[in-house]
């Protein structure tokens, strides 16, 4: 089978030759990763990964300031460099608003210093801002799924109303808000909510797909806001962005990093077609095959630690691989790492990982 046909007849549920083996890489440059095609410790792996991996092509689409493309509202973004770091200050206004947020880049990877959203009061600034629904060119997106051809799926890369909350304010904030301003937050995140529905009805109706990667439940789960919560700020926003998405015929990766095993029946209940990432022990606290017993045939992702890539022999990679498949393969199974790749230039021992985890999960599954 070729990718493409594997990974469709695996969303069907119908027989496969092998457990698909998805190295995260896109088939085309993607902001959120490093460029791997021109990055020259990639070359080896590029080689190979077309006889051992599956694609899931990761597209993103404008959608301006919290899903509202008004030309009223000014978005400028200004870049400096200092002691071999680019510090990022972006800048929001509409009349007498203003909001600032500052992202200092390394080169290893961008942290945020500075959040937009600082007091709860800041969230209610943004919805006195003029709405304009985003309705990006989808040219691109039709071209490349042309080239791409067999060799995987588009996927189309968006989120939920918890995902904007992610990139406003910092996650101390919010943990405590959900405690002190809940339904001030709330209120925000409905708004947000019909925003999204509307955007994806605007993607569904043109026929973008056939993978939506959902980001933005991980920010409500545990141990950031008790499990109690889940419900109000996660899954009946989730639940009705996937169910749209299988109206269409298209299909859901919902994507969680973290402690997974308190909110298995959210997940059950929110029922995407996939859910990855699931992370064991020590890093998270959820087997595959906990995942598994509680979820049934949804397809599950994962789930190598990206720092293993780092740390690990490729013989202990190989021996993770074949323990994961071994749990994995009891149902329908798509064999991941859990991040990346976020390397400019790899070590040695990252490349060497990489080739081996490609043959493992070719080889076991």
């Amino acid at each position: 089978m070729n990718s493409k046909e594997r990974l469709t007849r695996l969303f069907k549920s119908e027989k496969i030759d092998r457990v698909p083996v998805w190295l995260l890489f896109p088939y085309h440059k993607t902001g959120c990763y490093v460029d791997v095609y021109q990055q020259p410790s990639y070359k080896e792996i590029i080689r190979v990964k077309e006889k051992y991996t599956d694609i899931f092509d990761r597209r993103y689409f404008s959608t301006g300031f919290c899903l509202s493309c008004s030309s009223e509202i000014k978005y400028e973004v200004n870049e400096e460099k200092k002691d071999g770091k680019i510090i990022r200050k972006t800048t929001v206004s509409y009349k007498n608003t203003k909001l600032t947020g500052t992202v200092i880049d390394s080169g290893h990877g961008a942290s945020r210093v500075e959040y937009m959203v600082k007091e709860i009061e800041d969230l209610e600034k943004i919805l006195t801002m003029p709405y304009q629904a985003p309705r990006p060119d989808l040219t691109k997106f039709f071209k490349e799924k042309e080239e791409l051809g067999d060799r995987g799926l588009m996927m189309a890369s968006t989120d939920d109303p918890l995902a904007i909350l992610y990139q406003l304010c910092k996650i101390e904030d919010f943990s405590i808000w959900t405690l002190t301003e809940k339904e001030r937050l709330l209120y925000f995140l409905d708004v947000m909510y019909e925003r999204y529905l509307d955007f994806y009805d605007y993607l569904l109706e043109n026929g973008v797909g056939p993978v939506y990667f959902i980001v933005g439940s991980e920010f409500a789960g545990p141990p950031v806001v008790s499990p109690d919560n889940f419900y109000d700020l996660c899954s009946r926003y989730l639940k009705g962005i996937v169910d749209k998405i299988r109206s269409y015929g298209m299909y859901s990766i919902v994507h969680y990093h973290g402690l997974l095993k308190d909110i298995l029946e959210s997940f059950k209940y929110i029922n995407p077609d996939a859910l990855h990432t699931i992370e064991a022990p020590p890093v998270g606290n959820c087997k595959i095959s906990e995942a598994r017993k509680v979820l049934e045939d949804m397809i599950l992702i994962g789930n190598i630690q990206y720092d293993d890539f780092r740390s690990k022999t490729p013989d202990e990679i190989e021996k993770t691989v074949k323990e994961v498949l071994e749990q994995g393969k009891k149902g329908r199974f798509i064999l991941s790492p859990t991040a990346g790749p976020y390397e400019k230039n790899l070590s040695k021992r990252m490349q060497e990982n990489y080739i081996r985890f490609m043959k493992a999960g070719y080889k076991y599954g």
